[in-house]
């Protein structure tokens, strides 16, 4: 690439970062470290100005975390009027390109790319933001099968419609799918195929993502996405998440029961904490241009989410180590406030960097009676690899990342909405 013709301040702010940048990335350059890693990250340029909401909906996408959803590294200021959006660089192909060189999706892989956008699409409602621009383009297929949700710069400034946002996503995924001959790739009828099911969600009012991962798993079993002259790197291993059960609660559930089921599924196969975007994120920490505080998102009402998502939090939390902060995980004065505090103040005012939580499961506990308005959520997860900075300026301590365990959160409804009462083993 040409490095004349990108934009001063686009450069500037990538050198001083310690990027290069090497080529253009749709509406940005795709910049790689100067210090010869292997570090990638993409810059969008947004046209807007750095006023108060827009630094709120920054801070806001910056704190989304989701597998399927490239990680917000930063928004800075370029210039006046315009703003760069840094954000992970998801190599792959998007649906466009994977259906200019291959026959319609069939039922199962036209699955595996609408549960987990879906779920991406909830992760960014959740925290009160919407996509704006879901399309065949803006969905990444990367080389291990996995789909990611692209272009974050509508929710950056200010695109309000969720509803449209999950339209748009059914609209994409038929359209990447056969038409009169769908009964030549569905494994089920024609009135029980995922088109239909689909077809039949786009006159449903009030449509939310849940209702997309239902109707994909009501109708089809999700199979790897063949990627065009690379189908042998194609993983399964989203197909296996999405299908993964126990077998000791695959009891005849009702369909209340089995829905709440299917929404745990989806979380598993959308909730991960990449690890890699905490490397990356080290790499641009001097970027921070707009004034955050830390901040969690809105919490779900739906408790197994929320129990992810205040599992998450309490990281961010720790990861300040402001006290102060705790009343967005937990209920004041409960045995899980004092707890986290009691481990705030065993740090001594060391900072902790890099700390993350990858979420792999989470479930409802059946309630006996004996908790009353508690509810009880399993959650099995697994801290990273972070390290421990000294007041004083020593040297960093290094923590190795933890083994997965589960444990029990058990969660209550608040005004503020679900908050951690007490943390057992299971």
């Amino acid at each position: 690439m040409d490095r004349f013709v990108v934009p001063t301040d686009v450069e500037t702010a990538l050198v001083d970062a310690g990027f290069h940048p090497v080529e253009v990335a749709g509406s940005g350059w795709l910049a790689v470290a100067l210090d010869g890693s292997d570090r990638r990250l993409e810059l969008h340029v947004v046209p807007a100005v750095a006023d108060a909401g827009m630094s709120e909906r920054a801070a806001r996408l910056c704190s989304v975390r989701h597998e399927h959803l490239p990680q917000v590294l930063d928004v800075v200021e370029l210039s006046s009027g315009r703003l760069g959006l840094v954000v992970e660089h998801v190599d792959g192909l998007s649906l466009a390109q994977i259906r200019a060189a291959r026959a319609p999706l069939a039922d199962g892989e036209a699955a595996t790319v609408a549960i987990p956008v879906a779920g991406a699409l909830a992760a960014l409602h959740h925290a009160g933001l919407s996509h704006g621009a879901v399309s065949e383009s803006t969905i990444v297929v990367r080389p291990d099968g996995r789909p990611v949700l692209t272009d974050l710069r509508g929710a950056l400034c200010g695109a309000t419609d969720t509803e449209a946002d999950v339209r748009r996503l059914v609209a994409t995924v038929l359209g990447q799918m056969p038409d009169a001959d769908v009964h030549l790739v569905s494994d089920q009828a024609d009135d029980g195929s995922l088109r239909a099911a689909l077809d039949e969600l786009l006159t449903v009012p009030g449509l939310d993502a849940y209702r997309v991962v239902d109707a994909c798993y009501d109708t089809a079993d999700p199979e790897p996405v063949r990627i065009p002259d690379a189908g042998a790197r194609a993983s399964s291993a989203l197909t296996a998440s999405a299908r993964e059960g126990d077998p000791a609660r695959a009891e005849v559930l009702s369909r209340r029961q089995a829905r709440e089921r299917r929404r745990r599924r989806a979380a598993r196969v959308g909730t991960g904490v990449a690890v890699a975007a905490v490397v990356l994120a080290a790499g641009v920490g001097g970027w921070r241009l707009l004034d955050r505080q830390p901040a969690t998102a809105p919490v779900a009402d739906d408790p197994v989410q929320a129990a992810i998502e205040l599992s998450q939090a309490r990281a961010e939390v720790i990861e300040t180590g402001d006290v102060s902060l705790l009343r967005a995980v937990d209920i004041a004065d409960g045995p899980a406030a004092v707890a986290d505090a009691r481990l705030l103040a065993d740090l001594e005012g060391a900072r902790v960097d890099g700390l993350a939580v990858d979420v792999q499961d989470a479930w409802v506990v059946e309630d006996d009676g004996s908790r009353g308005d508690t509810t009880d959520v399993a959650v099995t997860s697994a801290m990273s690899a972070h390290s421990r900075v000294p007041v004083d300026g020593g040297s960093a301590v290094q923590v190795a990342a933890s083994e997965a365990r589960t444990v029990v959160l058990g969660l209550r409804w608040t005004a503020e909405g679900w908050r951690v009462w007490d943390v057992v083993e299971p």
